[in-house]
């Protein structure tokens, strides 16, 4: 196992534990950031896979309405 597959493996298990923390919690405020967690985590494996503009349109359209969605609760 190199330093690569470790990394995504951590991530990984970031998103798992930040998607589960989402699902159970009672407060949305929480619950919206952990969203964010994920969002972000997920365009670092994008990118780190190569696939650069998918990480971009991650960052820039799910986690910018993810934002939007926290303003407005």
């Amino acid at each position: 196992m190199n330093l690569f597959e470790l990394m995504l493996y951590v991530i990984e298990a970031i998103i798992v534990v930040a998607s589960i923390y989402a699902a159970e919690t009672k407060n949305i405020a929480y619950a919206i950031l952990a969203l964010l967690v994920i969002s972000v985590l997920t365009a670092i494996i994008f990118y780190m896979l190569g696939a650069l503009f998918v990480s971009m349109v991650q960052l820039g359209v799910f986690s910018g309405a993810i934002i939007v969605m926290f303003i407005f609760v």
